[in-house]
């Protein structure tokens, strides 16, 4: 018995040589299995399948994930905080210093009063932007959240209920939406999912038809510069055999993006991909072989056939 999945695929175009004659498109498609498009309201679900795609691309928090190097476990890296530390006085309070100049994709800033306005909707059942169902995802990822405060534009504190070293890694898991993109729907946080929502992730969100498709472009005002890739798309898809379809789609070697599928297969290196993205890992890396005009290695057991490649 076949169980019915919905099945996202994920598109992202290469960037192109700006000496090139002619524009050149490749793409990069990754089949998902979720119940739908994740929610594009800032905080996704649909677990982390839901934050690699609507969530972290296009949503950041105070910190975010190192995925820079291949040989370790990922670490920690300054997001939308420059820096942070315990306060000297109080070890369950930790102060963090915004990062200056940053934008949403709205035009508006992003400051310590957004900061607090989004721990208001994800901790405080009293405000107007209080949301349930996005509480209910950050209250389990962040079950020490005590209380917090703005010190100042650039400057916030948060203070947890018992102290932990390891909050930080809990911080990567809140992530800011523009306070505007929910004026703008009326404080309906399911018309905000349709605007589309603003983040200040690298890609912005410019299209979303509910069960069907969510479009992301890259954002040209980035506070952590260029960044590669043109768009991406995620699709939903009711047809159960669309994942096994999407699957050869992605590995045939004229619609991939070399340079994101060896990125995709280093986080597979460093144990950052949930097993089934490794398997895919592993099919990238036999296309990569297949695209440089070498021999693919000899097929074991469970290995993708090679007519997966044409």
């Amino acid at each position: 018995m076949f169980i019915r999945k919905t099945s996202i695929t994920l598109a992202l175009a290469a960037v192109v040589l700006a000496c090139q004659p002619a524009m050149a498109e490749t793409t990069l498609r990754i089949a998902m299995t979720a119940s739908d498009i994740p929610t594009a309201t800032g905080l996704p679900n649909n677990g982390f399948e839901g934050m690699r795609f609507l969530g972290y691309p296009i949503f950041e928090g105070l910190v975010l994930w190192d995925l820079t190097a291949t040989d370790r476990l990922a670490g920690l890296r300054p997001g939308l905080a420059e820096k942070w530390e315990q306060d000297p006085a109080d070890n369950k309070t930790w102060i963090f210093h915004l990062r200056h100049g940053v934008k949403f994709h709205d035009g508006t800033d992003f400051n310590a009063d957004a900061v607090i306005w989004n721990l208001d909707r994800y901790f405080n059942s009293g405000s107007p932007q209080f949301e349930p169902a996005s509480s209910a995802m950050s209250r389990a990822r962040v079950p020490v959240m005590g209380s917090y405060k703005k010190i100042d534009d650039a400057t916030v504190a948060i203070t947890t209920t018992k102290p932990a070293s390891y909050f930080p890694y809990m911080a990567v898991y809140l992530l800011f939406t523009s306070p505007a993109s929910f004026e703008k729907a009326g404080h309906d946080w399911a018309k905000v999912a349709t605007l589309p929502a603003a983040g200040t992730g690298p890609f912005r969100i410019t299209k979303v038809v509910p069960r069907q498709e969510a479009d992301l472009a890259r954002w040209d005002g980035y506070w952590d510069g260029h960044q590669d890739g043109e768009s991406r798309q995620c699709r939903a898809d009711a047809d159960p055999r669309s994942k096994f379809a999407t699957s050869r789609l992605a590995l045939r070697p004229s619609r991939l993006d070399r340079g994101a599928a060896t990125r995709w297969h280093r986080l597979a290196e460093i144990g950052g991909l949930p097993h089934h993205d490794r398997l895919l890992s592993a099919c990238l890396a036999l296309v990569l072989q297949y695209r440089r005009g070498q021999q693919p290695l000899q097929r074991r057991q469970g290995s993708p056939s090679p007519e997966l490649l044409h």
